[in-house]
C-alpha cells in the first residue's frame, strides 16, 4: 500500500484518483496547480467531482480547511474552469 499523501483535504477515496493524473504529493499538486488537477480529475471521473473537489485541491496547498478559502479565491478558481 501507497503511503498517504498526507494532504489536507485530500481522502482515501480522492487519493487514488490523483496518483492516476500524476499526483502523488503535494510537490506534484503545487507544480501542476489545483485547477489543472481539477480538470484532469474531471475529465476521468465527470460524475464523481464536483466544484468541492476544485477548493479542496487549492485548500491543500495552503495547508487550510476547504472552508478556510477565502470567497475571493473560491470566485477565482471558478473563472479559471
Amino acid at each position: 500500500m501507497k503511503k498517504s499523501m498526507n494532504l489536507k483535504n485530500i481522502g482515501a477515496k480522492t487519493e487514488p484518483w490523483l496518483r492516476e493524473i500524476g499526483v502523488n504529493g503535494y510537490d506534484d499538486l503545487n507544480r501542476i496547480g489545483s485547477v489543472e488537477a481539477y480538470r484532469r480529475l474531471k475529465s476521468l471521473y465527470p460524475d464523481k467531482i464536483s466544484l468541492l473537489a476544485l477548493y479542496a485541491l487549492e485548500a491543500a496547498l495552503w495547508d487550510i480547511h476547504w472552508l478556510e478559502l477565502a470567497p475571493e479565491i473560491k470566485e477565482q478558481l471558478k473563472r479559471e474552469i
